[in-house]
């Protein structure tokens, strides 16, 4: 099977649980955003094990197990948010942990370790936070009504990026985007894996009316800028220690990271339009 096809089988398959997962109910949601914050970490920190770095990875990602059941578990039952500070006692733990196993490099260990719940983690907990977003005026705040069509909007649009950006690059990438981390990014894949998201963005709105079509626009700006980020902080961790994937469990793909790298970096960004909007409103 080549390359090609190899990725496209792939690829629908993962779209096709990730959507499952996202659109069936809270519950379900809760499973994806769970199984991503332990897949996600455990690649992590795979990449970070070849720096010699022994990152104390089973605290980190209970640490982030916590705090997203914490967060998602406020927004189901309206808890008080004082819940939240509950997650500094295993956060906390990384630290107090490292003192007692008297390992080699203890600053380089408790920096990635706390570099999980921040690269990983706490985007996880953003998907959070806009998926209780409410359905009319997106309150950020509002709490126990599950709306997944943002969340799905968002990932239709990287998905489209990722993939219309691979089909111009390939044949027609002359110019490197950021040659120094990524050799085969280029800048034709780039504009045109942005001219189709924007091109989507306009239309996305009649699909998924939750928002209107400006913020689809806005949106679409934020995954081409911040999703292209994205790729190449990873891709910076991957080239720094000379790994070409953070998995191999995506035939044709790499790891997971490999495929939600864009979409970890670009969703806390999205947040925080929606945090300025609210307050410039």
């Amino acid at each position: 099977m080549n390359n090609f096809l190899k990725r496209t089988l792939t690829g629908s398959i993962f779209v096709a649980i990730t959507t499952s997962l996202i659109l069936i109910n809270e519950w379900t949601f809760l499973a994806f955003v769970l199984i991503a914050n332990l897949w996600l970490s455990i690649e992590f920190f795979r990449i970070s094990s070849h720096d010699q770095t022994k990152a104390l990875s089973f605290t980190s990602i209970f640490t982030g197990s916590i705090a997203i059941a914490l967060v998602f578990l406020g927004k189901i039952f309206d808890i008080n948010n004082s819940i939240y500070w509950l997650i500094l006692i295993p956060a906390l733990f990384i630290f107090i942990e490292e003192l007692f196993l008297n390992k080699q490099n203890p600053l380089r260990n408790i920096s990635v370790s706390v570099l999980s719940l921040i690269y990983i983690t706490m985007p996880l907990i953003t998907s959070i936070l806009l998926v209780f977003g409410n359905n009319l005026d997106f309150q950020i705040n509002s709490s126990k009504e599950f709306h997944s069509e943002l969340l799905m909007g968002i990932l239709i649009l990287i998905w489209i990026f990722d993939s219309m950006a691979y089909c111009v690059g390939v044949p027609l990438g002359k110019h490197k985007l950021f040659v120094r981390v990524s050799p085969k990014k280029s800048w034709e894949g780039t504009i045109g894996g942005a001219i189709f998201v924007i091109v989507a963005g306009i239309f996305m709105y009649k699909f998924f009316p939750v928002l209107s079509q400006t913020d689809w626009i806005v949106i679409s700006a934020l995954v081409i800028v911040f999703g292209t980020i994205g790729d190449l902080i990873e891709s910076l961790f991957k080239r720094s220690i000379n790994v070409k994937d953070s998995g191999e469990t995506l035939p044709g793909h790499g790891g997971l990271l490999d495929r939600l790298d864009s979409f970890i970096f670009t969703l806390p960004w999205i947040l925080i339009y929606f945090i300025v909007k609210g307050l410039t409103a």
